[in-house]
């Protein structure tokens, strides 16, 4: 019975493992980490930032917000995996700095970017005990309405 319980668990991962493997990341559209920052975006254009803070990201534009930027170099995928690397240089007022991304689906319509200059520089210096959000992990949002950020 041991056996069985434990082939079926396997099987239920290996099942998860393949739909994840499924999902497929959105490269022409635009991604936000607050939701609310996709209508913003629409109605106002760049003076969304003024009102909310929020960082964007598209494959084209790299990612920004109000004093922070990286642009992104290269981004490279690999066969049978939805998972994807990116070199980038960023910049904010006084500070330009190399970073590699690693950039995967989390459901449908949001992806996980995970900094290796943030989660380095946030180990350093940290003791706490991990959270459920690791150090250098932030989540996007699909903005469905928007493949660029109108300019109007």
């Amino acid at each position: 019975m041991k056996t069985v319980l434990i082939v079926a668990g396997l099987a239920l991962l290996t099942g998860a493992a393949w739909a994840q493997e499924d999902l497929v990341i959105d490269q022409t559209k635009l991604y936000v980490t607050d939701p609310a920052a996709c209508q913003a975006l629409e109605k106002q254009g760049v003076d969304a930032w003024m009102d909310m803070d929020f960082l964007s990201l598209s494959f084209t534009g790299g990612i920004q917000s109000m004093e922070f930027h990286c642009n992104f170099y290269d981004v490279k995928s690999r066969p049978n995996t939805p998972l994807l690397f990116v070199d980038a240089v960023c910049e904010m007022p006084g500070a330009l700095y190399p970073d590699m991304l690693a950039i995967a689906p989390n459901g449908a319509d949001s992806i996980i970017v995970v900094s290796g200059s943030e989660t380095t520089l946030g180990l350093a210096g940290s003791d706490a005990p991990p959270t459920d959000n690791p150090v250098g992990t932030t989540l996007y949002h699909r903005c469905d309405n928007l493949s660029e950020i109108p300019l109007d």
